[in-house]
């Protein structure tokens, strides 16, 4: 597919140079053309003037400038004598043929001893009745070898140029497709990811309703344990579709944030008193170290959703006797969240593809816990972090070391209104 659109974009791009080149070499080539033959008509019509002016004058000499007089067909009542060099006859084929003529006329005149460019004008008829006329003329060949040399040089620049061009289009072409090529790989791995996701929770439900299903004389009481089983996927299965729903959403740009004032202090502090009691089932100390209200301009419910994700990972890598630590701090004009653990830690080879849809650092990792992520959290964080114009970052010392995520978040200098959402 990409091959195939790699080609048509080439052959567009060479397609749209040929007709722009074609344009302008046969506007440049007219240009020239049509200013050389202006010279060339004005120096004749100079000559003429210098001839009527007087009187129907012969002068001496015009430079590069041959006249011919006449009354009609055959010998010319008067030519100039340079006109011999061309042929002895030369002055009598030029006046047979624009004896016909009877208004002022340019036109050109091709023999076997070169090209001219003529001026005809009718001067008086005599008392005999016949007409009397000038002609200016002079040998232009030079001038047409230069015209013919340009278009010569034209064909030859237009067809290296077409080489070149298919050359640097395809290679450009190739480079235009890569971010596309990448975007359409990331989407087939996101679909095969999801499609195993989805697939893995929806056979340990079957599983379990079908033997809930052989056992159909047997009590609720009795089938609880698979029901439980069947249950606890169910709920692991719509978080999942939530998260590939929200996902899919911020690409399309479909997710809604509502900006308005929130006091990130007092948003850690209700995050800390929900996880309090968890960490301490776990036997996992939380703290939270936020000494002074920040406030941003943000969604609180998408705020909400960052930091129970990263808390929830916090607590969930972090093992017995260990501690989670989370921090408000201001830089600048940034409010800093660290979130810090003590837990199991990242291999630094593996801290650049964290923020990727559905990685997971370690298949071991996850498994020493009882609750296994989809992989899809740090995806969501980093969303919800961009979505507020902030950055994200993880930093790991290496495994068994503790992880410490930070979030930088923009303070405003001025907040809007109430009501004044904006969509990302």
């Amino acid at each position: 597919m990409f091959r195939r659109l790699r080609f048509r974009i080439t052959l567009l791009s060479v397609i749209l140079l040929i007709v722009l080149y074609s344009i302008t070499s046969f506007a440049v080539f007219a240009i020239i053309r049509g200013t050389a033959m202006q010279s060339i008509d004005g120096q004749l019509n100079r000559a003429a003037r210098e001839i009527l002016t007087p009187g129907f004058v012969t002068p001496q000499e015009i430079p590069g400038v041959y006249i011919i007089e006449a009354y009609g067909a055959g010998q010319p009542l008067y030519a100039s004598p340079e006109l011999a060099e061309f042929g002895e006859n030369l002055a009598t084929q030029i006046n047979n043929r624009i004896s016909t003529l009877t208004t002022k006329t340019y036109l050109n005149y091709t023999s076997s001893n070169g090209h001219f460019r003529i001026l005809f004008i009718p001067w008086q008829s005599t008392s005999g009745g016949q007409r009397i006329y000038l002609a200016t003329l002079t040998e232009d060949s030079g001038s047409l070898r230069l015209l013919a040399y340009l278009q010569h040089i034209i064909l030859i620049v237009g067809a290296f140029g077409l080489v070149g061009a298919t050359l640097v289009g395809f290679i450009l072409a190739d480079r235009m497709l890569r971010p596309i090529r990448s975007a359409w790989q990331r989407q087939l791995e996101f679909v095969a990811d999801a499609s195993h996701e989805l697939r893995t929770p929806l056979a340990v439900i079957q599983s379990n309703l079908g033997i809930v299903m052989e056992h159909t004389d047997e009590t609720v009481l009795e089938n609880l344990e698979w029901l439980n089983n069947a249950h606890s996927e169910s709920r692991r299965l719509s978080k999942l579709v939530q998260d590939l729903l929200t996902l899919a959403r911020s690409d399309s740009d479909q997710v809604h944030i509502e900006h308005g004032a929130v006091d990130l202090r007092d948003l850690i502090l209700h995050i800390h008193e929900l996880y309090e009691t968890l960490a301490e089932m776990k036997g996992i100390q939380l703290k939270a170290d936020a000494p002074v209200p920040i406030t941003i301009s943000g969604d609180r419910d998408r705020l909400h959703q960052l930091l129970v994700i990263l808390l929830d990972n916090a607590l969930k890598f972090t093992q017995e006797g260990g501690s989670v630590h989370i921090t408000l701090t201001q830089q600048r004009n940034f409010a800093v969240i660290s979130v810090q653990d003590t837990g199991l830690g990242i291999a630094k080879e593996d801290l650049k593809r964290v923020f990727d849809r559905f990685y997971t650092v370690d298949p071991a990792r996850s498994r020493e816990q009882s609750a296994k992520g989809t992989g899809l959290g740090l995806s969501i964080a980093s969303w919800v972090v961009a979505a507020h114009g902030g950055k994200i970052g993880i930093d790991s010392e290496g495994l068994g070391k503790g992880t410490t995520v930070h979030v930088e978040l923009p303070i405003p200098t001025k907040f809007p209104r109430v009501g004044n959402g904006s969509t990302t």
